[in-house]
């Protein structure tokens, strides 16, 4: 066994035994896979056929995992899963067939039909918790970079967000025990999360972004806040008889979803204050920035979770065969036949991409607006109240 193959196994062991205790009414129950077994069919080109084999392999197997967004799960620890799948490949695979395998213009081409168990994924990712069901009330968490002419400061910003959250009832990632009813906010202990990233703007470095994302992920926090609170003296003058200092601060807050890293709300503001004691100035300029911006990032959030991730949308689509240009053509043409919908992309994976839709028209009347549209050329069918799947055809392949 190799030292990345124990690696592996010894982070998805960890995931699950972090995730272990996780109160029932959270815990995913396996969605409804639909088709107990899932057919895929590619017309690959490459090098040798074994290789093309395994990638078609991969990508049916990817493309039933994408599938599970439209139900009420959805996908932790994406960095874990790629992986871990391709290290148990066979064991989701119920049939492959390779139909065609010839030579053209100079490389090997095969056709193949891949037959997926899609319950026996199902059913192992929730087993290693990599499933799990979005809650209505969202766990919170903070990572905030405060600082006065550059070096750090007492974090006014961040527990006037603490308060707000608190006011707002928003659930966030308190020591047990903590966060009790009535408790002030100056009372409660925040989790202390490993590695150390409380007070750093995390969007600022792709690797911290993603530290962030997979520490939250590990601890059930599905929203987080990040950015940064930059205070400077702009000048040191006397008033009448006193001395002041006048400071500035610039306030760049994101809300973001920590199973992607999809910053779903932001803002930014500058704030002037000054007083005679330079802390107090500290204070007051960083606070009336965060009074600012904050609750109308809160408000933007709360409007769209719902809308996003659960079932409040009007309309949810499912989206096979596309990928990252096709679905923003898709988000495009959405929002020029609906005028006034939201558009919001629920998740995508793989080949699947999973969009909902708020508008004041029909689930039948935006199909015919879409059956009218001509690129890209794509299937749809109805699957349920306010569901429809849509089926990105291919284009025919170049040899």
């Amino acid at each position: 066994m190799t030292s990345r193959t124990m690696r592996l196994i010894l982070a998805v062991t960890v995931l699950a035994l972090a995730l272990g205790g996780v109160p029932p009414a959270r815990a995913a129950d396996p969605p409804a896979a639909g088709e107990r077994l899932l057919t895929f069919h590619y017309e690959l080109y490459g090098k040798s056929q074994d290789d093309l084999v395994r990638e078609g392999c991969i990508r049916a197997v990817k493309s039933a995992i994408g599938r599970l967004y439209f139900t009420d799960s959805m996908l932790r620890a994406q960095t874990l899963l790629d992986p871990y799948l391709e290290q148990n490949l066979n064991r989701f695979i119920a049939r492959r067939k390779v139909t065609t395998s010839e030579i053209r213009g100079g490389r090997r081409f095969i056709a193949l039909d891949v037959i997926v168990n899609n319950e026996k994924i199902y059913a192992d990712l929730n087993e290693k918790k990599f499933l799990y069901r979005p809650a209505l009330r969202p766990l919170f968490y903070i990572f905030l970079s405060e600082t006065y002419d550059d070096q750090p400061t007492t974090p006014v910003a961040r527990r006037r967000l603490l308060e707000m959250i608190d006011e707002r009832q928003y659930r966030y990632l308190w020591e047990p025990g903590s966060d009790k009813p009535g408790v002030a906010v100056s009372e409660k202990q925040e989790v202390a999360v490993a590695p150390t990233l409380a007070e750093k703007d995390v969007s600022l470095s792709p690797e911290d972004l993603q530290a962030a994302c997979d520490v939250a992920q590990r601890s059930e926090v599905e929203v987080f806040i990040t950015g940064t609170v930059q205070t400077k003296t702009t000048k040191s003058e006397k008033v009448y008889y006193d001395d002041y200092t006048f400071v500035e601060t610039r306030c760049s807050l994101k809300i973001v979803r920590s199973d992607n890293g999809e910053v779903t709300a932001s803002g930014e503001t500058v704030s002037s204050a000054g007083h005679t004691d330079p802390a107090k100035s500290v204070a007051a300029a960083a606070l009336g920035a965060v009074n600012e911006i904050a609750p109308g990032l809160f408000d933007s959030y709360f409007k769209q979770w719902a809308k996003m991730i659960l079932r409040k949308a009007d309309v949810r689509i499912m989206i096979t065969g596309v990928d990252s240009d096709t679905l923003r053509m898709f988000r495009q043409i959405l929002k020029g036949v609906a005028p006034g919908a939201e558009v919001y992309t629920r998740a995508a994976y793989a080949d699947i991409a999973v969009v909902t839709v708020s508008w004041e028209g029909r689930a039948d009347a935006l199909v015919q607006v879409l059956r009218e549209t001509f690129y890209p050329s794509f299937r749809i069918k109805e699957s349920g109240p306010g569901e429809l799947i849509l089926e990105v055809l291919p284009t025919k392949s170049k040899t």
